[in-house]
């Protein structure tokens, strides 16, 4: 949920700065850890072809009653973590440092929160290439259904887990008894 992503990059850029006095490392992980989500929003604008409302509270009713229907999202990839770390092996920028350790936090945390109620495959969907495999199509990649909770886009972006259905209304238990 974003606004756990946003708690905890704040608090992983705190740590970070705290450990190494720079700023640079700090930003990347609130890049890493929050701003990864952007390419929620790219695919909302272009895999959804949603861009004619392209509104921050069209698209988190869009995002959190599960109505995707395309999946890229390139920036949760392990493909791409790969790579950076590659280039941090070569290059070790402290943005890009930050970033990786951001973005590997946001990943972690999708898996287990993601996986745990959403996703069909929880570590495999973080593959950019077992996602292309099922051409992006949530219907093969995700274990949810459209919600019909209400939804209220600023207080869902807050919430730490994701909004869940009410229970149907119990019947009374009619209790008999053989007390004469």
């Amino acid at each position: 949920m974003p606004g756990g992503h946003l708690a905890t990059s704040a608090a992983l850029a705190g740590v970070a700065y705290a450990a190494t006095g720079s700023a640079e490392v700090a930003a990347g992980c609130v890049a890493g850890g929050f701003l990864i989500d952007v390419d929620h929003y790219l695919d909302y604008l272009l895999f959804e072809k949603q861009w004619r409302r392209p509104g921050p509270l069209s698209f988190l009713r869009y995002y959190f009653s599960a109505c995707p229907r395309k999946l890229v999202l390139p920036l949760h990839s392990a493909e791409l973590m790969t790579l950076l770390f590659g280039i941090i092996l070569i290059r070790p920028w402290p943005l890009l440092i930050g970033y990786w350790v951001g973005a590997l936090m946001h990943l972690t945390f999708d898996v287990l929160v993601n996986g745990d109620y959403a996703l069909k495959r929880p570590v495999l969907f973080y593959f950019f290439s077992y996602r292309l495999r099922y051409r992006f199509a949530a219907e093969h990649l995700l274990d949810v259904t459209t919600t019909s909770a209400p939804c209220r886009p600023v207080r869902d972006f807050f919430r730490w887990r994701p909004v869940e259905e009410p229970p149907a209304e119990k019947q009374p238990i009619e209790v008999i008894s053989n007390v004469s």
